[in-house]
């Protein structure tokens, strides 16, 4: 969600990850049980006691995130979906699920899961507390935090808008309702957006009033709302645009070909300076060896470059990515981004019959998005 997470275990053939942002709500969370929470309700505690148990009770409230978010994901499992990982970050966890559920049904089973886990929770925690008053406060102490915290935890990840829980139920209803997964997908987005810029004025109330710390927390929790529920917005438009789209659709037969003997310096000047090209294909007659592109130039000093012949500067075709002219235009676009690709050659019958680059495909994404947004007939809705 922020960053590369590292991951600590593999539970069900699913991958959890820790991003770094954990461990510091981790130390945060440890450190305000043992030195603020825990010294208050028991005094008699040494600080070593405080310490010890308020850290035990930090590894148990993210033990109860990762319940939450195995519910989603195993719920998830058993509905055909693959969930390659589950990540922990500073505002909770993530299930990445492999897909968009097939239907509202299947929608509203996996987000439940992670509300209906988290209630569980807190009233086992709190009975277990309840039990152990008066016998151990040790486990008193930690259960009751326990209890309170998946309570909250739970209301919290029922309200309805994206990117909570409760915005996904709320999209499934609607889902469900209109037949039209994107215009429900829309209307939860919304409302996440609404939702953030709440806690964010909220934030800027506290912080009015002296609540530094408070409103900072609820600022950048209303940050996170905000671009959470727009980019699911704009993932789903961005699919619901792409989804007739081939790659063939998209791919330019405008592209260059040179020799295998032509040397950069002739390659630089004539095609990617005067053509405008930021790759060319090196090919013999029909059969394409490679691709050259800028990053592959720049690797060679400029005085080297009427020296040196496109074959010796070229990426060979075998770790070339390549595309078929069917492959759909949203999968081209993932394939780009996770790759960081600048251009991908499109075979047809095993023959290269064009070129997508990353800056034609996006603009050829907006504007398809531009005529989808004035009117244009929905690409994908769902049932």
């Amino acid at each position: 969600m922020f960053g590369r997470g590292f991951p600590i275990a593999k539970v069900f053939g699913i991958r959890i990850e820790i991003d770094l942002s954990w461990l510091f709500v981790f130390a945060l969370v440890s450190w305000t049980l043992a030195d603020r929470v825990f010294p208050e309700e028991y005094p008699d505690w040494s600080t070593g006691t405080a310490w010890t148990v308020g850290v035990a009770a930090a590894l148990l409230l993210f033990g109860t995130v990762l319940l939450h978010e195995l519910a989603h994901a195993l719920v998830a499992k058993s509905r055909g979906l693959d969930v390659p990982k589950i990540s922990l970050f500073i505002f909770g966890g993530v299930s990445h699920l492999g897909r968009q559920p097939s239907s509202a049904r299947e929608e509203f089973l996996i987000a439940a899961a992670g509300p209906a886990t988290s209630i569980v929770i807190a009233g086992v925690s709190i009975g277990i507390a309840a039990a152990a008053s008066g016998r151990n406060e040790y486990a008193e102490a930690m259960f009751s935090y326990l209890g309170f915290v998946n309570g909250i935890l739970a209301a919290f990840n029922l309200l309805p808008g994206f990117p909570l829980d409760g915005g996904r139920v709320l999209r499934s209803i609607i889902w469900g309702r209109t037949r039209s997964f994107r215009r429900a997908t829309e209307a939860a987005s919304g409302v996440g957006v609404a939702f953030g810029y709440g806690l964010l004025f909220v934030g800027l109330g506290f912080i009015l009033f002296g609540y530094l710390i408070n409103g900072i927390w609820f600022a950048f929790i209303g940050w996170f709302l905000m671009s959470a529920a727009r980019a699911e917005g704009q993932s789903v438009f961005l699919e619901s645009v792409l989804a007739r789209l081939r790659a063939r659709d998209v791919m330019s037969t405008d592209f260059a070909v040179v020799p295998p003997g032509m040397p950069l310096a002739q390659v630089v000047d004539e095609f990617m300076v005067s053509g405008g090209h930021r790759a060319v294909v090196v090919a013999l007659g029909d059969q394409v060896e490679g691709i050259l592109t800028v990053s592959d130039v720049r690797r060679f000093p400029r005085a080297e470059w009427p020296y040196i012949p496109a074959r010796q500067a070229m990426t060979p075709k075998e770790r070339v990515i390549t595309v078929d002219a069917a492959t759909p235009a949203l999968q081209v676009l993932m394939l780009v981004g996770s790759n960081r690709l600048n251009q991908v050659p499109v075979l047809e019958d095993g023959r290269m019959v064009g070129l997508i680059t990353r800056r034609e495909l996006l603009d050829r994404v907006q504007l398809a998005g531009e005529l989808a947004t004035n009117g244009a007939p929905e690409a994908n809705g769902r049932a």
